[in-house]
């Protein structure tokens, strides 16, 4: 058997870069959404308790901005392989076998679990945008059409960061070393 050519996987590294570009850059967003979060909720709890007067908007706001800091931080996490996961048994096994696990249940569990969000997602984010969707949590009611938006572009940006996995586990289990 010939020894792949290093050209052949030329694809497969354009893949992977512009999907951990994404996953970076959806990571840094995410991490710059703390400072807006941080302000909401210190303006709020500086309103409600210091001078009696409970804004209308800081819960909305808040959970808004906390759901799409932690959506849109999924892709990167998983990038970065900070994802929880029991290695009990899994850091027992050859590096050959943990890559051929890794591609099944990334296959198996994976990326029908993160289609089906990203389809629900796009539904609701659909919804929102064609019946004007509001918030029915507070008494400010905001329009849901960002947040459910975000939601739909993160659980996307999972996927894409999946698809970087795959690849980079498929060509480290096929050539024996990684990109």
């Amino acid at each position: 058997m010939d020894s792949i050519d290093p050209t052949d996987i030329v694809w497969a590294r354009r893949v992977v870069r512009a999907c951990d570009e994404v996953s970076a850059w959806s990571g840094k967003i995410a991490s710059w959404l703390v400072w807006p979060l941080m302000l909401t909720i210190t303006y709020e709890v500086i309103c409600r308790y210091a001078l009696n007067a409970p804004t209308v908007w800081a819960f909305d706001m808040a959970y808004m901005i906390g759901g799409s800091m932690m959506a849109l931080g999924m892709g990167h996490v998983l990038q970065e392989r900070g994802h929880v996961r029991v290695d009990v048994l899994y850091d027992l096994l050859p590096p050959r076998l943990k890559q051929l696990l890794d591609l099944i249940f990334t296959l198996v569990f994976f990326f029908p679990i993160t289609v089906a969000f990203v389809y629900l997602s796009w539904q609701y984010a659909l919804l929102a945008w064609v019946r004007g969707e509001r918030s029915g949590y507070g008494i400010w009611e905001p329009t849901l059409i960002p947040f459910r938006s975000i939601v739909f572009v993160a659980w996307a940006i999972l996927l894409l960061a999946g698809v970087a996995w795959f690849t980079r586990t498929l060509v480290a289990l096929v050539r024996g070393k990684s990109l």
